[in-house]
């Protein structure tokens, strides 16, 4: 089932939502979207990687998504969305045309999950629902100058589109269970990963736990090191 947010809070939460419109909506690769939101509380705020925002699907239910970049000079807004067929929040946003208004929640992070100020090298692990986060990372790490590489697994029609999304990503093709072949790449190259790396595994739970598996038992990272954020998993909706 999905999580529920009692009406009342959910009403409260919608008070402080920033008041934007669709710029656009464009289909990229197989099932990806990206989508812009323009507004003028965007010029003067931030986003740190790791970041979550919302749309209201019903009286009781969000769905959250990951901001990508924000530009303050044209105060727009940017989100990759996976598009995987079914679901209040993709029927949501195929429903908006440009120009309609969107509310858009208040944006953070949770504790365990956000940016953290340093020089080691981050690496964010994930599928087609992790690139906006891969994205914002990346951007971050560029502009302090720290080493940054991500791994995510995507539809093969969605490869070309996501490494020019994130460049310094390695995007592999997901040829059968979720998880699998980006959990394969990592025992391949687990000796190449620097002991000091600050990792970032996020999207399907399931692989999640896999992937922190094979970083405990065959990288020298530190457990403290590896952050982790399902934002879905089997059987399961509304994380």
């Amino acid at each position: 089932m999905a999580l529920r947010t009692p009406g009342f809070l959910a009403d409260q939460v919608m008070k402080s939502a920033h008041a934007a419109t669709l710029v656009r909506r464009r289909d990229l690769g197989h099932g990806l979207i990206e989508l812009v939101l323009g507004s003028d509380d965007f010029r003067e705020a931030t986003i740190l990687p790791g970041d979550s925002t919302a749309f209201r699907t019903s009286r009781t239910e969000f769905r959250h998504y990951t901001p990508a970049r924000i530009d303050a000079a044209s105060g727009e807004l940017s989100i990759i969305v996976h598009r995987h067929g079914s679901g209040p929040g993709e029927e949501l946003i195929l429903s908006w045309h440009e120009g309609d208004p969107v509310a858009v929640c208040q944006w953070g992070s949770k504790k365990s999950f956000r940016w953290e100020a340093g020089d080691e090298p981050v690496l964010v692990v994930g599928d087609a629902t992790v690139i906006s986060l891969a994205m914002a990372f990346g951007d971050r790490c560029r502009s302090e100058g720290r080493p940054f590489q991500a791994l995510l697994e995507v539809d093969p029609g969605d490869v070309e589109a996501t490494g020019e999304l994130v460049p310094q990503a390695t995007v592999v093709a997901r040829s059968g269970a979720h998880g699998l072949d980006a959990e394969a790449w990592l025992q391949r190259h687990a000796e190449q990963l620097d002991a000091t790396t600050t990792v970032y595994l996020a999207g399907h739970g399931q692989s999640i736990q896999r992937q922190r598996r094979v970083l405990l038992d065959l990288t020298p990272i530190d457990r403290r090191s590896i952050r982790t954020q399902p934002y879905w998993a089997d059987g399961k909706t509304g994380l």
